[in-house]
């Protein structure tokens, strides 16, 4: 517990540091659902200075919030105006978070967001 403790202060610390000029705003427009065996969309919106966002390429690592079912991987297809989607499929409804990692015009970007997903 120590160990997950310390690893989510460091990563606060390098997402605070790395998140200072990123002017990206992103927003999770809709939340995966839970239902065994079934997959769902999950649907990101990005802006920059007011303005859709295109043409990015970045990933989001979900793992749930209070328990430990390891990291899933999601890559995003852009979709057009801003928005990026991909699907998951989950083995839990509750509480989750997304760390989104990418790359735009040579600059990192971070960004985290927490949600809450629904049983079906």
């Amino acid at each position: 517990m120590k160990k997950w403790i310390a690893g989510f202060m460091l990563l606060m610390v390098l997402l605070s540091g790395c998140s200072e000029g990123s002017d990206y705003e992103i927003t999770l427009k809709q939340a995966p659902k839970y239902k065994a065996g079934e997959s769902y969309p999950v649907v990101i919106e990005i802006s920059q200075d007011g303005q859709p966002a295109s043409g990015l390429e970045f990933s989001a690592f979900l793992e749930m919030a209070k328990m430990d079912h390891g990291s899933i991987e999601l890559n995003f297809e852009d979709k057009g105006n801003g928005i990026y989607e991909s699907s998951v499929e989950l083995p839990m409804a509750g509480e989750w978070v997304a760390n989104i990692e990418g790359e735009a015009d040579g600059s990192a970007f971070e960004h985290v967001i927490t949600f809450e997903v629904e049983k079906e």
